[in-house]
């Protein structure tokens, strides 16, 4: 168990993470097939059993690993949306007297980057204020306060005020890497609500990511985001609770595709950088493949993933990562 303390933190810098979680299920599997194997007569039947459900194992650990270091990813750039949709207004100004090709919020205070860090921001609106493009790049890396280090373009295209039913994101993501995992492609975010009771985005996305070592997912999907707790405070992230929806269907580079679909809600909190409740489950041709359980509630960076019979406790990324506060 110790070899999984440091591996989900790092997966997508380290593919003998992979390896790390399946030694320690399959551990757990040979333990168990060591007991029922007393009787010689069934020696033969356990050792295909086994090679079976080994490579079971391994299947589903390799893509719970991928999936979780994703959908840090994916947040990340959810957050970064979300932050320069609230500079909007300050955007529009700035570009009055800096010009809207220039580093806009070059030497403005902050508490979004690390270090005093800024990338490149321009911003380009239509006559009638409609739709406004905002282009950021992060150069060869900025760390955000959450923990991640962003680099490449990032282009987004904002078609009304924010906040606003009816109104879209569109993030476009170009030579982009969050720490070493690449990001390309398109995610549409779709806004419903009054943002007083209601507040939902639908977002829709066909995104590839490619984890250090060569694996290639394309993610196709349809999710729904559920404010149910934070609207009263606009500018504090800490008291916000996030419920999710949906489902996602992924293509690997060597031709597998599997499917993940939220069976119980998950919870998100402002507070906490890992999922803290719900449950998710990979199938693959009907078949399913694992259950990933993020827990009851409480903040920690614990997950279980079961599998074949078979439960093993998972660890996941500081939960608590840097900063906290931001905009919504």
């Amino acid at each position: 168990m110790v070899g999984l303390v440091s591996c989900f933190s790092d997966i997508g810098q380290n593919n003998e993470c992979l390896i790390l979680i399946f030694n320690n299920m399959k551990n757990r599997i040979f333990a168990l097939s060591a007991i029922l194997s007393l009787a010689v007569v069934s020696c033969q039947n356990n050792d295909d059993l086994e090679s079976t459900e080994s490579a079971l194992l391994l299947k589903s650990a390799t893509i719970a690993a991928s999936d979780v270091a994703i959908e840090s990813v994916a947040q990340e750039t959810s957050y970064e949306a979300d932050f320069y949709s609230e500079y909007e207004h300050i955007l529009r100004k700035l570009s009055h007297f800096k010009g809207r090709k220039g580093n806009l919020l070059a030497g403005k205070d902050h508490n979004h980057y690390v270090a005093g860090e800024m990338p490149v921001v321009s911003i380009d609106t239509a006559a009638a204020g409609y739709p406004i493009n905002i282009s950021i790049d992060y150069g060869d890396g900025i760390e955000t306060t959450h923990g991640k280090t962003i680099s490449g373009l990032v282009k987004i295209e904002i078609t009304g005020a924010k906040n606003t039913d009816g109104s879209k994101r569109i993030i476009d993501f170009v030579d982009c890497k969050i720490d070493t995992i690449a990001v390309a492609g398109t995610s549409t975010e779709l806004y419903n609500g009054d943002n007083t009771t209601t507040r939902s985005i639908k977002l829709t996305s066909n995104v590839t990511f490619t984890v250090d070592g060569g694996a290639v997912l394309n993610r196709v999907g349809n999710e729904v985001r559920t404010w149910t707790t934070g609207l009263s405070t606009a500018q504090e992230r800490n008291d916000d609770v996030i419920e999710t929806s949906g489902s996602v269907n992924v293509t690997s580079n060597d031709g597998n595709t599997y499917s993940k679909t939220i069976t119980k809600n998950l919870i998100h909190t402002g507070d906490c950088h890992s999922i803290v409740e719900g449950v998710v489950e990979y199938k693959q041709n009907s078949t399913v493949l694992a259950t990933l359980d993020y827990g009851d509630g409480t903040c920690d960076n614990v997950a279980t993933l079961t599998t074949g019979g078979t439960t093993t406790e998972i660890q996941l990324k500081n939960p608590k990562g840097k900063g906290g506060k931001g905009h919504k």
